[in-house]
């Protein structure tokens, strides 16, 4: 009940404040393992993300880097939601083995695989970190955009696009190059989403 009020509260926030629209939850698989990844703007992009995506997936949980938990609104959120710290810097095993626990029971799991806010498509750094999760619990990776539509409001309006999910199969992960081409196929992915007129939401 708490975790319905509280997701029900955010959406209703990003709503009001920021009239956030969501395009593509149709792609979004109901059960099984999935990692959301998700490029990243700005401290609101957990909050807003996972508000929706629990609309579809009751399972969700979160990685975030651990900064994050000292703020006030954003860490209650987290900490509530079951998030997982993370240290950008020197990222901790117990880091990686929580997440890979989650989904190895099925559930998903929302990651910013570039680890750090990035306002534009510049030098898209590629990190193995979400290929390696995803190969270790066999999940598929849906790549997901969030953007903030340019108008006269200083807040904008908040846009989330879910691309369709990628099916690892496909890549045989037999060396290094395996991992850094997943990696870089979902950075290409998210980037490349384009944001249709309308709402589904």
């Amino acid at each position: 009940m708490l975790k319905n009020l509280i997701f029900c509260l955010t959406r209703l926030f990003f709503k009001f404040f920021f009239r956030i629209e969501v395009q593509g939850t149709e792609n979004i698989p109901q059960n099984g393992p999935l990692i959301f990844a998700s490029n990243h703007i700005s401290n609101y992009d957990p909050p807003a993300i996972m508000s929706f995506i629990y609309l579809k997936r009751k399972d969700i949980h979160v990685v975030a880097k651990k900064e994050l938990f000292t703020n006030p609104l954003v860490g209650y959120f987290l900490e509530k939601m079951g998030g997982i710290p993370i240290d950008r810097k020197n990222p901790q095993i117990s880091s990686i083995k929580k997440s890979i626990e989650i989904l190895n029971q099925k559930k998903s799991l929302l990651i910013f695989p570039e680890g750090t806010r990035k306002k534009e498509n510049k030098d898209i750094e590629v990190k193995d970190g979400i290929s390696f999760i995803a190969y270790k619990t066999n999940s598929k990776i849906l790549p997901l955009k969030i953007d903030i539509a340019k108008n006269k409001s200083k807040l904008g309006k908040i846009i989330i696009v879910f691309d369709k999910p990628i099916d690892i199969e496909r890549y045989r992960f037999s060396d290094k190059q395996s991992f850094k081409n997943l990696s870089k196929e979902v950075m290409e992915r998210i980037y490349s989403l384009k944001i249709i007129r309308g709402s589904d939401v």
